[in-house]
């Protein structure tokens, strides 16, 4: 059976087995581990995997409808191979606040995959956090448009620093390799008028607000990233399942909608694979950066 890759915690993402490692687990339960571990490393795209990106992960298997019983089974898959490997356990905190939370969620609307925010959606809820001129109004816009722009992660977005925005666009870091991505002009805007307003020079872009505009020096968190995704889209009118992952599925379904192929909806949103993008598009060659075609309308 062939290994998959390690993540930079040396877990083993859907790992080969030899005999020894059968004689620990039954075949199916092995095969639904690997199955599972798989799917993991499909949406890790060579992210190191720890605590925090776990639980990111579990709320997304949450948010797209899958059960409690798929989860508990990656979870125990993650813990079974860090287990056999003799390495530390991912799993810490954060995952078991996170699983806790998902355990304890009644509505039935928490279940539903995340509704898709469009680039016509993303710019109504821009303008109207914008037009708060609040810090944090301009806070929520120039996150919310730079997601939408990069097909970003709420980790990814909420990682991002001052020095990572270039003018060939947004330096993401990932495991052995770096990507830029493609920032159109609307959001550069949106970015410098945050930052002029909240005075951030350098260090963490995108930071949590106190009373009265005070702008700190944290971080913002991906918890508070994601309920003003979802206050701004509310304000804006846009109803559905809001989430995190709302502005990476939404710029996929606006790039299908524009006429982008597989390959170009696949580069823009960084997936190893076909799986994900094509569920909006049909398969055709690649050319320049998709949503510099397409987005900010700069067609050569």
């Amino acid at each position: 059976m062939k290994q998959g890759k390690e993540s930079g915690t040396g877990l083993r993402i859907a790992s080969g087995t030899g005999e020894e490692i059968r004689a620990n687990v039954s075949d199916n339960t092995l095969k639904a581990y690997e199955h599972a571990t798989r799917k993991l490393q499909d949406w890790l795209d060579d992210r190191t995997l720890n605590d925090a990106v776990l639980a990111e992960y579990i709320r997304f298997l949450h948010t797209e409808g899958k059960s409690p019983a798929t989860i508990n089974l990656l979870l125990s898959a993650v813990k079974w191979m860090a287990e056999y490997h003799g390495i530390e356990e991912v799993a810490g905190a954060i995952t078991a606040r996170t699983w806790s939370d998902i355990r304890g969620a009644k509505k039935p609307q928490d279940r539903k995959q995340a509704d898709g925010l469009t680039w016509a959606e993303v710019e109504r809820v821009c303008r109207v956090a914008e037009s708060s001129e609040t810090v944090a109004g301009l806070r929520d816009a120039a996150m919310i448009s730079l997601m939408s722009d990069c097909l970003l992660r709420i980790s990814e977005a909420v990682a991002v620093n001052v020095e990572d925005i270039g003018e060939e666009g947004l330096q993401i870091h990932r495991t052995g390799r770096d990507d830029i991505l493609y920032i159109c002009e609307w959001t550069r805007g949106l970015i410098i008028h945050y930052r002029r307003k909240a005075g951030i020079a350098s260090g963490a872009l995108f930071r949590r607000i106190r009373f009265q505009n005070r702008v700190t020096e944290d971080r913002l968190g991906v918890k508070g990233a994601r309920e003003a995704i979802r206050r701004r889209a509310a304000e804006a009118g846009v109803k559905g399942n809001i989430s995190g992952h709302s502005l990476r599925i939404g710029s996929a379904v606006s790039l299908a909608e524009a006429g982008a192929t597989v390959s170009e909806v696949q580069q823009a949103g960084r997936w190893q694979g076909p799986t994900m993008p094509v569920r909006y598009v049909r398969e055709a060659p690649a050319e320049q950066s998709p949503v510099e075609r397409y987005k900010d309308g700069r067609n050569k």
